[in-house]
């Protein structure tokens, strides 16, 4: 059966291999098949790539990227952010990620480990809606007053060169 679903690819442009993310969705009839019947060997029939999230990248750029995602919008900011990490070793990159809770963080391992590799250059700030943290500014949902905060607290705007905003419709016009 044919069924359409668009998903962002989460690989950066210097890896080897082609990566999607698929969250699992209640109900969602190919999330749900894709997270429990898919498997190595399986053929899927796939349009080419169709997007234009990015900007032009110079390996001599020195500038500061931000992020505000909320769930799955984590899948094209991901590979937004190695492929930028890679391309220009100036650059850094601070993320803010929103989520109901630390166990629902779309590749946690993966950012943390980007974080660890990318010292200095890497900035993650996860903020929590339904799991409290020591941070206060951290608790709550990415609408347009933490976003505020954030700015004012943690970011300079002034300092930032190119934002992306990328989760649930809700959140984007907020922030």
């Amino acid at each position: 059966e044919e069924i359409r679903r668009s998903y962002s690819i989460c690989a950066a442009v210097q890896e080897p291999h082609l990566r999607i993310g698929i969250k699992k969705v209640p109900g969602g009839r190919f999330s749900t098949w894709a997270n429990e019947q898919l498997a190595p060997g399986d053929a899927l029939e796939a349009m080419p790539p169709m997007g234009s999230f990015h900007v032009p990248l110079d390996p001599a750029n020195r500038k500061h990227y931000l992020a505000f995602v909320g769930g799955s919008g984590i899948t094209p900011v991901l590979g937004i952010i190695k492929t930028t990490l890679l391309a220009e070793p100036e650059s850094s990159f601070t993320l803010f990620y929103g989520n109901r809770a630390s166990s629902t963080i779309m590749f946690r391992e993966e950012l943390e480990d980007i974080k660890n590799s990318s010292l200095g250059r890497f900035q993650l700030v996860h903020v929590l809606d339904r799991e409290k943290q020591e941070i206060e500014l951290f608790n709550g949902i990415l609408d347009r007053a933490k976003c505020d905060m954030l700015l004012k607290h943690w970011v300079n705007p002034t300092d930032v060169d190119t934002a992306f905003i990328c989760g649930p419709e809700a959140m984007m016009l907020q922030v």
